[in-house]
């Protein structure tokens, strides 16, 4: 909550612009629409993530150390956990055909800041043609990961989504417009997307000083995330706390996003981000950032039971002024995954590779920001009853971070594994 008491005027300008769309979804003439449907059992979804762990290893990222995963080590102990991860609740409106609306808000173990709104945003969808447009305009993810899905941003087929997606939960969400078309070239159906956003000057931050990680925790409007251990020549400018949905400098990022449908049971996407933040523009120890990147994906259905996803994600944030030496933070990130998920009876299976790496490419010998890492994962899914799934996963990571020794006296390579299970209960 720190960041809460230092930037109160920032966090009411992010909630005055949320109540406004809340409260204009709310609003909404509905009596203008002959099939508006407000609060029937179609309009409300809401989970609960009833989580059971076992870690060790160094501290987890979320309780101020450098480890990769939600949950770390107790000192270096193997820790077992019981815990409510998640509490979510999200409202559906469909005023007609043509207009709906999502409000979600959400409760996450280990965040400050809960509960908290997770989307808000207002949805147009044209009518049936062979060319069709749709939009939305509000609070939400970018259209990047492939892993999540519904009213409340969850990870479909394991508890943990891959380095990007993890990322993109936690420090890539905006207060944008939004509009996509699509149509059909032959037997190629293709999809354009672009929007303008404000709200994700911070985005950058956490990929810079504490690295990639693999987790499913998703920022909400006014959460604060912790920071690893910083250098002594960043203390003096960066809070121990970022707050990825603030906005400090004013000026509108934009992304855009290409997919392709060819005659074969494979879809390709392409996904370009520029936040366009200024890099000097600050608030209560916290400057805008300039992240851009690039996400090349592909789903592919490989038979009755099986299906495979890949993604690789590239790009470079930066911060500070540009000096004669250099600019204090400019780093170069990379990962990728491939995934495939197999049905056997009510069940499946899920198994995931991930690779990341980092490269800092100004003043090293003060702030080492230079990572190279992998992880595997082995999710199984089935139902147990209509209203409840079971989820197990065995989640391994190591990572090769210098700044751990410099930042936190500790080795700098250092490997976790993770024996989690997630009953989740929905309606």
């Amino acid at each position: 909550m720190k960041a809460l008491e230092q930037g109160a005027a920032g966090s009411d300008m992010h909630l005055s612009k949320a109540s406004i769309l809340v409260l204009a979804i709310a609003c909404w003439p509905a009596q203008a629409f002959g099939q508006a449907e407000l609060f029937g059992p179609d309009n409300i979804e809401a989970s609960a993530d009833l989580r059971a762990s076992i870690v060790g290893g160094e501290d987890s990222w979320l309780d101020g150390g450098f480890g990769k995963l939600r949950y770390g080590g107790d000192s270096g102990e193997t820790t077992p956990r019981l815990r409510i991860a998640a509490l979510d609740l999200a409202w559906k409106p469909r005023f007609s055909w043509n207009f709906s609306g999502l409000v979600s808000v959400t409760y996450q173990d280990q965040v400050d800041g809960n509960p908290d709104l997770s989307e808000a945003f207002l949805e147009f969808k044209s009518n049936p043609a062979a060319t069709r447009f749709s939009a939305r305009a509000g609070l939400f993810w970018p259209p990047i990961s492939q892993e999540h899905s519904g009213a409340s941003w969850l990870v479909t087929d394991s508890i943990t989504p891959s380095a990007a997606n993890s990322w993109v939960g936690e420090e890539v969400k905006v207060l944008g417009l939004e509009g996509t078309v699509e149509t059909a070239l032959g037997e190629h159906d293709l999809a354009l997307t672009g929007a303008a956003f404000l709200h994700n000057d911070m985005s950058g931050t956490t990929l810079s000083y504490r690295g990639w990680a693999l987790h499913d925790v998703r920022v909400t409007m006014n959460g604060d995330l912790p920071l690893s251990p910083l250098s002594p020549s960043r203390q003096p400018w960066q809070d121990t706390i970022t707050s990825p949905f603030w906005e400090v400098d004013g000026k509108a990022g934009f992304y855009a996003r290409l997919d392709w449908t060819p005659p074969l049971p494979v879809t390709l996407n392409a996904f370009y981000y520029d936040n366009r933040g200024d890099r000097v523009s600050s608030r209560a120890k916290q400057t805008s950032w300039r992240t851009r990147f690039w996400s090349l994906g592909a789903m592919a259905t490989l038979g009755a039971s099986t299906e495979a996803k890949a993604q690789v994600m590239w790009g470079n944030t930066l911060v500070g002024r540009t000096m004669p030496m250099g600019i204090p933070v400019d780093v170069d990130f990379t990962t990728a995954y491939l995934l495939v998920s197999r049905q056997f009876g009510v069940g499946k299976v899920t198994a995931r590779a991930d690779w990341f790496e980092t490269r800092d490419n100004s003043f090293v010998a003060r702030d080492n920001n230079n990572e190279q890492g992998w992880a595997a994962t082995l999710a199984y899914k089935r139902p147990l009853v209509d209203f409840a799934d079971l989820i197990v996963e065995i989640l391994h990571v190591s990572s090769d971070r210098p700044a751990r020794a410099s930042n936190a006296g500790i080795a700098p390579e250092q490997d976790q594994t993770l024996l989690q299970t997630s009953v989740r209960f929905h309606l």
